[in-house]
């Protein structure tokens, strides 16, 4: 992408506005933003009515605010790049060459619906980590959107069946040049607890309302249903008390994280035109539709968070160009599909990238007795620390002595079956047909199926605890995804082994005689 910056736009004509209907929009958003802010003023009841006038001054301004940026926001489309030009005071050009665009992604929450736009985010080349790599264009027309999308993810050969959805419509039976790849199941809402999804709207939920009642001076908890709430609670005994707190706080997380989960993925369905690229559209109040392009897709991540392992579910992300992959990832366009069972995980990332089963599912080269000592060693080093942490503080406090066998009777067996999941986690496959998949992780399980030809480089570490057992980390660099993936403590000669077969041609300079037969006799490059 070239580096946006301010420069004279081009001459040609051909810029374009946003929808006037936009304009409805806007300023009801900016407004969102001061709400906590204005219902502290109204419920105030400030006196001469200020917090009614400063009400409607915010109100003004936000409308005056949102005809400005229309007027100021155009955009333009040619041959062979994209500029978008905005701003009154500091006017600035963006531009982004055609074929440097790898993703297209339509969004339309609440509001965008009601008034018939939708919100089009242009990824670019390079991985989107920071929001100066995407453009916005916030105020298109359904129709204007998906003419958009088609034009910038149009790929060689005719068109590959009909247009994907517009937000807000419903999905409608697949076209006969249509895959369908995966569909929401209801069953797949059991697995809604077991993600970080649900905690994190639980914290979004405390802090709304923490900014709530700072803003209109309120304690909520001495207010209505919930003071009532808290009134039974404190007169129950202890034990009952703690177990109706309990159930309660379950209760309503689970509530919370089922009403994400349907937010989320309502309506998700993934599908991949014959010759053209995958479409993926989910969303309840806010609907999303994301286009990624066939040739973008460099690989899949198959996540299993620990509680989502335990009960069988996976996620599977696309590891793309354009794409993040990471925190995040579920508000993101990267899911291929949400927490659902392992299974649909698996089948979902075989038939997006082509590859047989045994590549998303199939066993993997374990890294031997040196691997299987280092995550031991480390192990039973953290949980003696732990012990002997436990075993200073008793001794400075002249805390019960009873503390330190019971440290060590968690801590270690804690330990043992931690690095025990660790060494199993581990592994790697290099298949003939060009796939190169690593997994590890224990907390969070991670099995990643890369393109071989999608590397451009390697990056060989090791430490010097991994030197004397003979180890090394083996990471492949590319333009996608988290664009470093690694082989963690494999054997000097195999891990050079595979470097040299997935791409001879970056690391045969470094080899001085055969990559896997003489490389563990000399120094490591690095």
């Amino acid at each position: 992408m070239a580096n946006p910056g301010e420069f004279a736009a081009p001459a040609e004509p051909g810029w374009e506005r946003l929808s006037l209907r936009s304009l409805a929009v806007r300023p009801l958003m900016d407004l969102g933003g001061l709400l906590p802010l204005l219902a502290g003023l109204f419920l105030l009841h400030q006196r001469a009515g200020s917090g009614i006038m400063l009400g409607v001054a915010a109100a003004v301004l936000a409308v005056l605010a949102g005809l400005v940026r229309w007027l100021t926001t155009e955009y333009r489309i040619t041959d062979e790049r994209v500029y978008l030009r905005h701003g009154l005071v500091s006017r600035k050009v963006r531009s982004v060459a055609r074929d440097r665009v790898r993703t297209v992604d339509v969004s339309a929450h609440l509001l965008h619906r009601i008034a018939g736009v939708c919100r089009v985010s242009i990824g670019t080349g390079r991985n989107t980590l920071s929001a100066g790599e995407v453009f916005h264009l916030d105020g298109l027309t359904r129709p204007d959107a998906d003419a958009l999308r088609a034009l910038l993810l149009a790929e060689a050969g005719p068109p590959a069946g009909p247009p994907a959805p517009a937000p807000g419509a419903p999905p409608g039976p697949a076209g006969p040049r249509d895959i369908e790849l995966a569909r929401f199941r209801l069953g797949w809402l059991r697995y809604a607890p077991l993600t970080m999804t649900g905690l994190l709207l639980v914290g979004v939920l405390i802090g709304t309302a923490a900014e709530f009642g700072n803003a209109a001076d309120l304690r909520l908890i001495a207010h209505g249903p919930v003071n009532w709430l808290v009134t039974v609670i404190a007169a129950l005994p202890v034990a009952p008390r703690v177990v109706v707190i309990l159930a309660l706080a379950t209760a309503a997380y689970l509530l919370v994280a089922a009403a994400g989960y349907l937010a989320l993925f309502w309506n998700f369905r993934l599908v991949r035109h014959d010759t053209g690229p995958l479409v993926l559209t989910r969303g309840l109040l806010s609907v999303r539709a994301t286009s990624i392009a066939a040739s973008r897709l460099r690989g899949a991540e198959i996540s299993e968070p620990l509680p989502l392992r335990l009960a069988g579910g996976a996620r599977c992300l696309a590891i793309a160009t354009g794409l993040h992959v990471g925190r995040g990832s579920e508000h993101d366009g990267s899911v291929l599909s949400p927490a659902a069972p392992r299974a649909v995980a698996h089948r979902v990332a075989a038939q997006v990238l082509r590859a047989p089963a045994t590549v998303c599912s199939g066993p993997l080269e374990p890294h031997g007795p040196a691997a299987r000592r280092r995550r031991y060693t480390r192990a039973m080093a953290g949980a003696l620390l732990g012990v002997a942490l436990v075993a200073a503080g008793t001794v400075a406090r002249h805390g019960p002595v009873l503390a330190i066998p019971i440290a060590v009777v968690v801590l270690v067996p804690a330990a043992m079956a931690l690095a025990a999941d660790r060494y199993r986690s581990l592994g790697h496959r290099l298949t003939p047909d060009g796939w190169l998949v690593t997994r590890t992780g224990s907390l969070v399980r991670r099995r990643s199926i890369i393109a071989a030809d999608a590397i451009v480089g390697w990056h060989i570490h090791q430490s010097p605890f991994q030197r004397r057992r003979g180890l090394i980390t083996l990471t492949a660099t590319t333009a996608a995804g988290h664009q470093f993936y690694a082989i963690r403590d494999v054997p000097v000669a195999r891990g050079l082994a595979i470097a040299a077969t997935a791409t001879g041609d970056l690391v045969a300079p470094f080899l001085a005689g055969p990559a896997a037969g003489s490389a563990g006799a000399g120094p490591v490059p690095g």
